[in-house]
């Protein structure tokens, strides 16, 4: 055996234990909630130039089936007359209190001054976190994360799915919203919470460190996984996969758009912990470097069979974990194109992820 085959068979295996390993937990993972008691819960949304979609977030807020909850709607500088919807709403609901951003001060960045502005002005015992484009997909979502919180938990992790749409990067955008679900889910269950997503987390108020919020003021992300890594002990954080926990999210239609939205949060990525960054560089270096050894053998004939045979069992299952987990967090994928989309990212991540660390900012919108 050649020494280029051995190490393709060796990260294959390493690549495919990962993806295994994580997603078998995740569709194993069946959490069973104990805590009855009703917490006080504090929604914070930041929006600029949100107007129609903060319609639809306040109409399903005030579906939900919860009486103890006040939502922090803090409005950055919006131009598009987002002020005066939230004011019409917060005269009919009195648990919708708006903060009007007219001016950033002097170094920080607009979603960053939003959230700690909401931060400050929440009465209640938990911080639930999510965005103006986003919405519940049931009413029992402030139970849910209430559920969640026994007394050594701190911080919530939810799903946050894209809307489904009929176009490859759609497709594109849940297979990539499936696998950074699988990484920061499952590391989370293995005691290695290293994010969350701002779309769909909360964090008890006496836990949040609004001094750390103010020390990263200046980067436009992080302000969700840079919290959580900060935040996250052993035993002090849930994860939460039932449907009703769901937060739905409108996608990027145009990949300019999306790029821009992905190398924001990948930006953030440099300011993780030492052992996180290893721990999810070997997950994505090695996905990436299967698909190119892959590519080398088959362009130098080499032992053609065993590489198409071992990369064979490599997709039959990740792709097979991947649809089971889709199926799981209502982001099905068209298994058929499981391939395809693979492929895709192989070229797709180096690009963002270079773009990510040579970009000093990326304003939020």
């Amino acid at each position: 055996m050649s020494p280029i085959l051995f190490v393709f068979i060796s990260i294959t295996a390493l690549h495919m234990g990962f993806v295994m390993l994580l997603g078998f937990r995740l569709l194993q993972f069946n959490q069973s909630k104990k805590n009855t008691d009703h917490k006080s819960i504090s929604v914070i949304v930041a929006a600029r130039n949100e107007g129609s979609r903060i319609i639809n977030l306040i109409s399903q807020l005030a579906a939900q089936e919860y009486n103890d909850f006040e939502v922090i709607l803090v409005n950055d500088r919006s131009t598009d007359g987002s002020g005066k919807i939230i004011n019409e709403f917060a005269a009919y609901y009195d648990w919708l209190k708006p903060i009007h951003i007219e001016a950033l001060p002097e170094g920080w960045t607009g979603k960053k001054y939003a959230l700690y502005s909401g931060v400050k002005q929440a009465k209640n015992d938990v911080l639930v976190f999510t965005d103006a484009d986003c919405l519940p997909t049931s009413e029992n979502w402030f139970d849910e994360i209430s559920a969640h919180f026994e007394s050594e938990v701190d911080i919530v992790l939810g799903y946050s799915p894209y809307e489904p749409q009929s176009s490859f990067l759609n497709s594109f955008i849940q297979f990539e919203t499936l696998l950074v679900g699988l990484q920061y889910l499952g590391f989370s269950l293995f005691g290695k919470t290293y994010m969350g997503v701002g779309r769909n987390m909360a964090i008890r108020r006496s836990s949040y460190d609004l001094d750390f919020l103010k020390a990263i003021k200046n980067l436009e992300g992080g302000d969700d996984d840079l919290m959580v890594s900060r935040l996250a002990k052993k035993g002090n954080t849930s994860i939460m996969l039932e449907k009703e926990s769901f937060i739905v999210s409108k996608p990027k239609t145009n990949l300019k758009d999306y790029i821009k939205q992905k190398t924001r949060h990948l930006s953030a990525g440099k300011h993780y912990h030492k052992k996180d960054q290893t721990l999810l560089g070997i997950f994505t270096l090695s996905w990436l470097v299967v698909w190119g050894l892959l590519i080398y053998l088959i362009i130098s004939g080499a032992s053609l069979k065993i590489v198409l045979m071992v990369f064979g069992i490599r997709s039959l299952a990740v792709y097979l974990i991947i649809n089971r987990l889709g199926r799981k967090l209502n982001t099905n994928i068209n298994f058929w194109a499981l391939p395809f989309l693979d492929f895709c990212y192989c070229f797709y991540y180096p690009w963002v992820a270079i773009k990510a660390l040579a970009t000093k900012q990326v304003e939020w919108k």
